[in-house]
């Protein structure tokens, strides 16, 4: 696949048609080496959803009235993630868009991880948010040079150089909003 089919599906699968930024333009390209060296794996495929796979819970987890509400309200937080990658842990990176469904280019990092937690990401990049997540590993300064080697700019030595993003709405308070509203309408019913 050529660098413009594969910059226009990811555009389309994963960032709802939005120009593909900057660093991703360079990853993209590069994907296969950057999943051997990070352990992430970006993802082109329209139909990428797992976070919101409920097929592995029992119907009595599916009818309590708290699991219910917490399946609802993921899957509407998840809906204002446009999801672009995943870890080995099973973790998924994107830009979070918020309810406003902000242009990506003004969009914060979010993981969701295993535990079905949001988390925003000290980072105002996506290579940024890679590197940020292999601060402290042996790999660390291998997954840097590499980074800039083919490209990308790096600005910080350590994430406590970056700036936590600030959201009036974060995705983990937007979350528990929406549980406790579902939460309230499912045991009333």
């Amino acid at each position: 696949m050529d660098s413009s089919e594969l910059f226009s599906r990811f555009s389309i699968n994963r960032l709802d048609g939005e120009p593909v930024p900057d660093d991703l333009c360079i990853l993209l390209p590069h994907r296969d080496e950057l999943a051997e060296r990070s352990g992430i794996r970006l993802v082109l495929d329209d139909d990428w959803a797992p976070w919101l796979d409920t097929s592995g819970l029992g119907e009595a987890v599916r009818n309590d009235p708290d699991a219910a509400a917490n399946i609802r309200a993921l899957s509407e937080v998840c809906r204002l993630i446009a999801f672009v990658a995943v870890d080995p842990a099973g973790q998924y990176l994107g830009y979070w868009r918020g309810p406003t469904r902000r242009k990506l280019a003004e969009s914060p990092l979010v993981v969701l991880d295993s535990s079905s937690q949001f988390h925003l990401c000290v980072s105002s990049t996506f290579a940024e948010a890679v590197l940020e997540r292999a601060y402290g590993h042996e790999g660390f300064p291998d997954l840097r040079g590499w980074l800039q080697s083919i490209g990308i700019t790096i600005g910080w030595e350590s994430p406590s150089q970056l700036t936590f993003p600030h959201e009036k709405l974060p995705p983990k308070e937007l979350h528990r909003q929406l549980f406790e509203r579902y939460r309230s309408s499912l045991r009333s019913e």
